[in-house]
């Protein structure tokens, strides 16, 4: 209980009693999603429903279909800081970046939006086994060791054994998508985009890593219509909020807190880690 004394607030522990991690709400703890967990997973479920290459649609719906799997990320953050570092911020990434690549993939003739689609939700899945949430986000240690891109590479692969007759052509460019999609070698990443479908799916998760950045930067630090945030260390410069952004977020939801990069750390190049290079952890 709270209580005032000389003037100061102070807590005073009649009992403490140790509980198991299972029955912890995480959002006590940590920020969550904005978006409904189950409105993801239904939204997921449809996107495979409608991928028109029967092995692609297979693939994804085994992923869904796993529920050691969907257990870990449905809960999963995309991120231990940088965007969508909260609870269910993994599965909103994945939605978001289908939707986007959607958009993108009708003013392109011949671009094979199935692969896109599934690759898109393909390309982080690795996360899950790199990123621990409990009462904070932390590395595991196969994450440490080995990263998202491989430990997905990984999973991917024994998803595959599992589907007869499954062509190795396509599973050839899933992973190429997977281990392309930071981009460049200087980001992590161990390819570098060589299709056009990979091209997509790499521009897209910066993009939709960076918007989300950028909104929480903005709501963390409560910046007023027509006011600057602080230097941002991880863009490099300052950042506006106009009038019109403020309009346009009256009536939106609230996005879950973000955790800034403390001061005087760094983290060596080719880390999954914080390192205020905002493509490097995505």
């Amino acid at each position: 209980m709270a209580a005032n004394y000389q003037g100061a607030l102070q807590v005073k522990m009649k009992g403490l009693e140790k509980v198991a991690d299972s029955s912890v709400n995480l959002a006590n703890f940590l920020g969550t999603s904005p978006r409904n967990i189950d409105d993801m997973v239904r939204e997921l479920s449809a996107t495979a429903d409608g991928v028109g290459n029967s092995h692609l649609r297979q693939l994804m719906q085994a992923f869904l279909a796993d529920k050691a799997f969907m257990d870990a990320f449905r809960r999963a953050p995309a991120a231990k800081a940088m965007h969508h570092n909260y609870v269910g911020g993994l599965l909103e990434h994945v939605v978001e970046l289908i939707g986007l690549a959607r958009d993108v993939v009708k003013h392109f003739p011949g671009v094979d939006g199935d692969l896109v689609a599934v690759g898109a939700f393909l390309h982080d899945v690795g996360k899950v086994r790199e990123l621990s949430v409990r009462k904070s986000i932390e590395y595991t240690t196969e994450g440490r060791l080995l990263g998202h891109i491989s430990l997905g590479y990984e999973m991917l692969v024994e998803k595959v054994k599992d589907l007869p007759d499954f062509p190795d052509e396509l599973t050839l460019l899933l992973k190429h998508i997977m281990l392309s999609h930071h981009g460049e070698y200087e980001f992590g990443s161990p390819k570098r985009p060589k299709i056009v479908e990979a091209i997509i799916v790499s521009y897209l998760d910066d993009l939709a890593a960076k918007i989300n950045s950028f909104q929480m930067t903005l709501r963390k630090e409560n910046v007023a219509a027509g006011d600057w945030t602080s230097y941002s260390k991880m863009y490099e410069r300052y950042l506006y909020r106009q009038a019109s952004y403020a309009e346009v977020e009256q009536g939106g939801r609230t996005a879950a807190p973000v955790e800034t990069e403390k001061k005087g750390k760094k983290t060596p190049a080719g880390n999954s880690g914080d390192t205020g290079n905002l493509a490097l952890d995505i």
